[in-house]
């Protein structure tokens, strides 16, 4: 596979991962779970990509150095997203019962497990509380620094953030191939329409 299109589709899955983690936060407990070790495995990847410099992967360290500003600011935000998503995934892990989801000890009966959990809520000790609040407020800067790191790129590597949707290259190499079809039916001129969709790679 092409290192790009490898790059392309991890990230576009951690991304998914991570927003259907953030929105079955409060319905889907189990599916919130387990796509929570999902993202321990998307980060365990990510840093040894890092560390073992795999092709196709970019480094994370920010590079300090004249004319560099714009990748040393795209890089920070990404180390930034990592660790916020660190701290999301290391808190949830602190609030769940990782053996018996995972299946290391006996599974508990129905009544029991009913009956443990209506003694557990009623006995919830303080700091789990804190960590729940850090938990939440780990996953909401996670989101907004996503947000800064997409706009960021639309403002400065706009052509090299839409390649990061796959698929869209080749829709806008059709529409493209669409425009010029359809240009001279509509009396315009094929020249125009070249650079309204996004550019090749």
């Amino acid at each position: 596979m092409n290192p790009f299109n490898r790059v392309r589709w991890f990230h576009g899955l951690f991304v998914l991962a991570f927003l259907l983690a953030y929105f079955t936060g409060d319905e889907g407990e189990r599916l919130h779970i387990w796509l929570g070790y999902s993202l321990v495995a998307f980060l365990v990847i990510r840093l040894l990509t890092a560390l073992v410099k795999v092709k196709g992967f970019p480094p994370l360290s920010p590079t300090f150095r004249p004319g560099m500003a714009v990748s040393a600011v795209s890089r920070s935000l990404v180390v930034a997203l990592l660790l916020a998503i660190s701290v999301t995934v290391a808190t949830g892990l602190t609030m769940v019962d990782n053996a018996r989801v995972l299946g290391i000890t006996a599974a508990v009966p129905a009544n029991v497990a009913a009956a443990d959990e209506e003694w557990a809520e009623s006995t919830i000790p303080p700091w789990l509380e804190q960590v729940e609040d850090i938990h939440e407020l780990a996953a909401n800067t996670t989101l907004t620094l996503a947000g800064l790191h997409v706009g960021f790129l639309l403002a400065f590597r706009r052509r090299f953030a839409l390649n990061m949707i796959p698929g869209l290259a080749n829709l806008a190499h059709c529409c493209r191939g669409l425009a010029a079809k359809i240009a001279p039916l509509a009396g315009i001129s094929a020249s125009a329409t070249k650079g309204t969709i996004l550019p090749e790679r």
